[in-house]
């Protein structure tokens, strides 16, 4: 199946000229930019009792609007195109300098790596945030040898997020995506009671309740939102992995709001999306 003509935009060349690992990872890259989309309406406004299978609309947000971390991503990804690891990690700091303005949403980690202002109550969280965890899902599907994955993630990460924790989620969560499987993970009533929090550890459990209980694409983000707490990351980084670990499914082109999506804010995902071909395909 044809990616819709809305996303046209983001196709460097004719879909079919895409080799195997290309279409994954664009799919990929395009589930995590729409369940973000999906899941900001919920992000932190308590624990809903329904989801609707549809795009709702936020207060002071534009209708389909990607949050930070679908921005964070991209510029992540822009990244790949440097020779090295820690090239890599400095050309990050400066795109993240330097589109700053535009970002919406920014977490306590990135804010503070920036020196700008953290509220009281999120100082505490400062590091062990899940922002390096989010940046770097999709970086990590780029690498099929966990010690050059583990390289470039620990780099990418550790620029904005110190922690060990932080860093030790993503680095697990990179193993998940190429291992394709998971020790099964129930989440009992009153885990979350307030949501899933912005935080790795928390994040890293939620992520993988999703995958070991969801049977669609759709099933995946929904249930992302119906936890509650930080959605939009739950969703997005859900559904990058489900989408790459079933590359044949066509479900994410089906997806009835799809088109309702902002596209036109991911001005610079064809760059990222060249970058991340590039460093998958070496």
């Amino acid at each position: 199946m044809l990616p819709p003509n809305f996303l046209a935009p983001f196709l460097s060349k004719d879909w079919s000229s895409h080799n195997q690992t290309e279409k994954m990872l664009f799919k990929s890259f395009i589930a995590y930019a729409a369940a973000d989309a999906f899941g900001a309406f919920y992000e932190f406004n308590g624990v809903p009792a329904v989801v609707p299978n549809q795009l709702k609309v936020k207060s002071n947000w534009p209708f389909g609007g990607i949050s930070d971390d679908t921005a964070l991503t991209i510029l992540t990804l822009i990244s790949l195109a440097e020779n090295s690891p820690e090239a890599a990690a400095s050309r990050f700091l400066e795109l993240l300098r330097m589109n700053v303005e535009k970002l919406r949403g920014l977490g306590p980690t990135t804010r503070a790596a920036l020196g700008l202002e953290v509220k009281a109550k999120e100082v505490e969280s400062v590091g062990a945030t899940n922002g390096g965890l989010l940046r770097t899902c999709l970086v990590a599907m780029a690498f099929e040898k966990k010690d050059e994955r583990d390289t470039w993630v620990r780099a990418l990460i550790s620029v904005t997020h110190k922690s060990e924790i932080a860093i030790q989620s993503a680095l697990e969560l990179g193993d998940i995506v190429h291992s394709r499987e998971l020790n099964l993970v129930e989440l009992k009533e009153g885990d979350f009671p307030e949501g899933v929090p912005n935080t790795s550890g928390e994040t890293l459990i939620a992520v993988k309740a999703l995958l070991s209980k969801s049977k669609n694409l759709e099933e995946v983000i929904r249930s992302a939102c119906l936890l509650g707490g930080d959605t939009d990351t739950t969703a997005a980084v859900s559904s990058a992995i489900y989408s790459f670990w079933h590359p044949e499914s066509d479900e994410l082109f089906t997806l009835p709001w799809l088109g309702d999506v902002n596209w036109s804010e991911l001005e610079n995902a064809p760059e990222a999306l060249s970058a991340l071909y590039r460093r998958a395909g070496k």
